[in-house]
């Protein structure tokens, strides 16, 4: 699937420049918390766990050790304004660096990151089996384009579900077709964030508006990044599931593909059910 005409994308939004962070000296770095990525009342999750992966990915900088794994955890509700990023080298090896990432605000700890970045496997697997795209990818939903959020519009694309958001008639699962809003080349630091972009899977299947801010956000990225420069203009289609919502917590698992069917990313996080 390929990405709809979007014109010079001068007045869109640069998923870079909202991103980027400043170096400060002995592995901090300034960031600014943009009012656009609002998901309510305060930043989206996956926005934050971009920031602190770009800041990490700044410190390690070998473009060949790239990010493996990632989990954040949400402490605290940042302010949209100037923060800091901590980023400490716990352990550097042959192959596998892994890195802590503090995000700070005024003093107070907001987030905190764990991530480990690779070179490419130097040995040839004796096993591997691949996962298939979902068939719900090319199947035709409700489209849920009616998002007063200011963070849905630093994306392309439309969640897609099998019915109305708390309509309770639906499954737990919501897809989208989806890319940052002015096209870039696809990377580690985008699929992050997408792995928090769009609605929670569970809206369909609720009967009432709920608010599910997310506790823990766990990110594998599963293929070598950035892809072929032909892929940057191609949406990628992310899907997510739950399961299990009891006591006042829900699951979520979600995937990332390429147009081609290419497993991009894995995720998973646990959210509150308000």
């Amino acid at each position: 699937m390929t990405n709809e005409p979007v014109g010079p994308g001068t007045d869109l939004p640069d998923f870079d420049a909202d991103t980027a962070v400043t170096p400060l000296g002995e592995d901090r770095y300034g960031v600014t918390l943009l009012d656009r990525w609002n998901i309510v009342d305060g930043p989206n999750g996956g926005y934050l766990a971009a920031i602190m992966t770009r800041a990490m990915s700044e410190t390690v900088a070998e473009p060949a050790r790239a990010l493996r794994s990632l989990t954040v955890h949400f402490l605290s509700r940042p302010r949209f304004a100037e923060a800091e990023v901590e980023v400490e080298l716990l352990r550097k090896g042959r192959s596998l660096s892994t890195l802590q990432a503090t995000l700070r605000q005024e003093g107070g700890i907001t987030c905190r990151a764990l991530a480990a970045f690779s070179v490419p496997c130097p040995w040839t697997p004796k096993d591997e089996w691949r996962a298939a795209m979902p068939d719900t990818a090319h199947h035709e939903g409700v489209p849920m384009d009616d998002r007063p959020v200011p963070v849905a519009s630093n994306w392309r694309g439309v969640p897609i579900a099998d019915a109305p958001f708390f309509s309770g008639d639906g499954s737990p699962r919501v897809g989208q077709w989806i890319r940052a809003a002015r096209p870039r080349a696809l990377d580690a630091i985008e699929l992050v964030a997408i792995a928090d972009a769009v609605p929670p899977a569970g809206f369909p299947a609720m009967t009432a508006r709920t608010a599910m801010p997310t506790i823990d956000l766990t990110v594998h990225i599963r293929a070598p990044l950035p892809r072929p420069a032909e892929e940057a203009e191609e949406l990628v289609y992310a899907e997510f599931t739950t399961v299990h919502v009891a006591d006042g917590f829900a699951e979520e698992d979600g995937t990332v593909w390429s147009a081609g069917g290419v497993l991009l990313a894995q995720s998973r996080q646990l959210a509150i059910t308000n």
